[in-house]
């Protein structure tokens, strides 16, 4: 992990692929929800996830770049995002990218040319959005963008707006290491096992479309749980 600049971290190259189709698409008036059928079988233009499909082969079937055409690869944007870490992968939808943008806010830019088209800024405790303020993904479902923030809230922003739809209350500030990811429904979080705390040691899923807690499965077993006594008299 290394801190970004203060420069570019959203770069795209330019010259061997055309970006028309994706400048048509931001035009579009009507924002088309994110359904499980995408999900499972994404438009070849769009990155809905952090892997890009549920497989997690990372794979795009894009062909406009080629090994005969990538020596003609330019910079086609860059943008200025504050400085801090960055460690997550941005999704992308009908032209528009959604990135975690350092100091945990969420930041919807055209990605034609990297232009802001919102930016959800949520205010945190003094001391949050330090070491705490990573996340390796985000999620999409519907009409709404998913976080974990670093405050121990899952987070559903409008994907139009950029406005708060829901939050829900996960824990008390544990940290998200990991990616999110929307599976039937359901918004699939977890927290790392940070300041010794058992609370903060578990996967969650939420309903994506209200928020409301569907279970909790913590990964540390506790005292008369199966796996418990192997802490021994570490306290969990």
């Amino acid at each position: 992990m290394k801190p970004i600049s203060q420069r570019a971290i959203a770069i795209l190259f330019g010259s061997a692929v055309s970006l028309t189709a994706l400048g048509a698409a931001i035009a579009q008036p009507n924002f088309a929800p994110v359904t499980d059928a995408m999900l499972n079988n994404p438009d070849p233009a769009d990155w809905l996830m952090i892997s890009r499909t549920y497989n997690e082969w990372r794979f795009s079937p894009l062909n406009q770049i080629t090994k005969a055409n990538a020596g003609q690869l330019r910079m086609a944007w860059a943008r200025q995002l504050p400085g801090g870490t960055q460690e997550s992968t941005p999704i992308v939808y009908r032209g528009v990218m959604y990135l975690f943008a350092p100091g945990a806010t969420i930041q919807a830019v055209d990605a034609t040319n990297g232009d802001l088209i919102w930016e959800y800024a949520r205010k945190y405790p003094a001391g949050v959005t330090g070491t705490r303020a990573r996340e390796k993904s985000l999620a999409i479902y519907e009409d709404m963008i998913y976080f974990a923030a670093p405050d121990g809230f899952l987070v559903a922003i409008d994907a139009r707006t950029g406005r708060l739809r829901w939050e829900s209350k996960l824990d008390n500030g544990g940290q998200q290491a990991g990616g999110l990811l929307l599976a039937d429904g359901k918004v699939i979080s977890n927290r790392t096992c940070d300041q010794a705390k058992r609370e903060n040691c578990f996967i969650a899923a939420n309903d994506a479309r209200t928020g409301r807690l569907v279970w909790k499965f913590f990964t540390t077993a506790g005292a008369g749980e199966p796996g418990g006594d192997t802490w021994g008299d570490v306290p969990t």
